[in-house]
């Protein structure tokens, strides 16, 4: 009886830590759009996407600015994206812009629910 009731009470303490720890965005969810989801964006864990269209992506991530900022990087460029201007890197975000087949989009990283990521074509 006394195990029974230590276990319940154990898994009810985690539950509640996982509840209670757990990332919960403000920001409503919506399906990602063209051209962005070709793109092979790092969106699909401890992500939510909640604005995409032609000409614009925004997306919250749980991850700190500089891992996520990496994580895009990375992909754009396997995407055959380049980088044309040095990252402007301020306080509480970073800026970069890309190049691909005469195509201009602009990644700003910022503070946002953990990290905010905003892409927008030029």
């Amino acid at each position: 009886m006394k195990k029974t009731l230590a276990t319940s009470i154990f898994m009810a303490a985690i539950a509640f830590c996982v509840t209670a720890c757990s990332w919960n965005p403000s920001v409503a969810a919506v399906p990602i759009t063209a051209p962005w989801d070709k793109m092979n964006l790092p969106i699909k864990e401890d992500a939510r996407v909640w604005a995409s269209d032609d000409k614009m992506l925004k997306v919250v991530h749980k991850a700190a600015r500089r891992d996520v900022a990496k994580s895009y990087l990375d992909a754009l460029e396997k995407d055959g994206w380049k980088m044309t201007t040095q990252p402007d890197m301020r306080e509480h975000g970073m800026t970069f812009n890309f190049e691909k087949s005469g195509q201009e989009i602009e990644v700003e990283v910022y503070e946002f629910e953990n990290t905010g990521v905003i892409i927008e074509k030029k």
